[in-house]
């Protein structure tokens, strides 16, 4: 890797951002329209039939080749739903370097109460919200793709994006799930995967992060004591 830019690549990148900034501002209407349709369909962990098929409705309709079936339930006896409703598409060469972008698509079992300034694009499920904001990453990331392929003939000189819309990430696994699937390992594997949440206490148009772990997980495990029998609140 070089140190510093050339001149001419500070150049090449400027444009770049340019011309993304200027194709965002293109879709920013589009993209309020999607983030409300997808907030008022949430559906849970292994159920997200209706979210998948709208997004690969919109997938459709741009002409982004596409698979499905992804993040399928191993665990129905634990999680209802048979799940399968992971999408991934590839934009650019079909060869490496790959890049992924991931976005979770599930939803919470939360009743939502419709205020003023959401009342009319509100829940329509009962008992499920989208509370995480996981609509706000699904819509980033159909924006992505969006802009992705108006710029395909670009990117093709350079290697290929993946677009990976992860279910059931509320506690399900579905990340996991897509891994054993494949989702890293096809031809072209991913070099590097990148992925985001949406934060209310930080301003707009702010990105944050810091080095090294960020966000913690849930995990259980099991441990096994050797030794004297006795009592943790016993005075010694």
């Amino acid at each position: 890797f070089q140190d510093k830019e050339t001149k001419q690549q500070v150049e090449q990148r400027d444009d770049l951002q340019t011309e993304i900034s200027r194709r965002t501002q293109t879709l920013k209407s589009f993209l309020t329209s999607t983030r409300r349709s997808l907030h008022q369909i949430p559906e849970l962990m292994y159920q997200e039939n209706k979210t998948s098929r709208y997004i690969q409705g919109m997938l459709q309709e741009h002409d982004i080749p596409y698979s499905t079936g992804w993040g399928v339930n191993k665990n129905t006896h634990v999680f209802p739903g048979e799940g399968g409703h992971g999408i991934v598409a590839d934009i650019g060469s079909g060869q490496p370097p790959c890049v992924l972008l991931r976005a979770d698509i599930d939803a919470l079992p939360i009743h939502e109460q419709p205020h003023t300034h959401n009342k009319n694009f509100a829940s329509k499920h009962d008992g499920k919200m989208h509370a995480c904001g996981h609509d706000g990453h699904a819509t980033m990331l159909i924006g992505a793709a969006l802009i992705l392929k108006q710029m395909e003939s670009q990117i093709k000189q350079h290697g290929t994006v993946r677009l990976m819309f992860q279910p059931a990430e509320e506690g399900g696994a579905g990340a996991k799930r897509m891994i054993e699937e494949g989702v890293l390992t096809n031809k072209p594997p991913v070099d590097v995967a990148f992925g985001m949440h949406l934060w209310p206490t930080l301003p707009s148009h702010t990105i944050a992060s810091r080095p090294g772990a960020l966000m913690a997980a849930g995990d259980r495990f099991t441990i096994e004591i050797s030794g004297i029998g006795g009592h943790a609140g016993k005075i010694p």
